[in-house]
C-alpha cells in the first residue's frame, strides 16, 4: 500500500509540473516576439514612401523609418519592395550584409537611408523587423 501512495504522489507532482510548464510556455512571449535583422531600429518617426518620392533631397543621407508590407522579395532575401498606403519602394539590404527569410505579405519595419540610384529612389536598409 505504501508503494502505491508514493507512485500516486510522484504522478501528481509530475502532472503539476507539466501544467506549470505548459502555462509558462503560453505567456504570450511567442506571439509578441519580433524578428530583427541588422541594427536595432531606433528612429521613431515613420516616413511615408510618398514623402521620399516627393521630397527626395530632404531625405537623402538621412536615416528614416518605413513601415509597410513586403509585396515582392528576392529569393535569397537580399532585397524587397515595401508598400505602404502611399506607394512602393525598393529596399536593398545586401550592402548591409543582411538577408531575410521569405516574408511576402508580412508587415515590416525598416530603418535605412534613402539613395538616388540612377534617378530612382531606393532605401539602403540597415535594420529590418517583423
Amino acid at each position: 500500500m505504501r508503494k502505491t501512495k508514493k507512485i500516486r504522489l510522484i504522478a501528481a507532482l509530475l502532472i503539476i509540473l507539466l501544467v506549470i510548464l505548459s502555462v509558462s510556455g503560453c505567456s504570450g512571449n511567442g506571439s509578441n516576439k519580433s524578428e530583427r535583422y541588422g541594427v536595432d531600429i531606433t528612429e521613431k518617426k515613420v516616413t511615408s514612401v510618398k514623402d521620399i518620392y516627393t521630397s527626395p533631397n530632404e531625405y537623402l543621407n538621412q536615416t528614416v523609418r518605413l513601415e509597410g508590407e513586403i509585396v515582392r522579395e528576392c529569393s535569397s532575401g537580399c532585397w524587397f519592395f515595401l508598400e505602404d498606403k502611399t506607394g512602393t519602394i525598393y529596399v536593398d539590404i545586401n550592402p548591409s550584409g543582411l538577408s531575410i527569410p521569405p516574408k511576402v505579405g508580412k508587415k515590416v519595419v525598416v530603418e535605412g537611408v534613402p539613395e538616388n540610384r540612377n534617378g530612382r529612389m531606393t532605401i539602403n536598409g540597415k535594420g529590418v523587423e517583423f
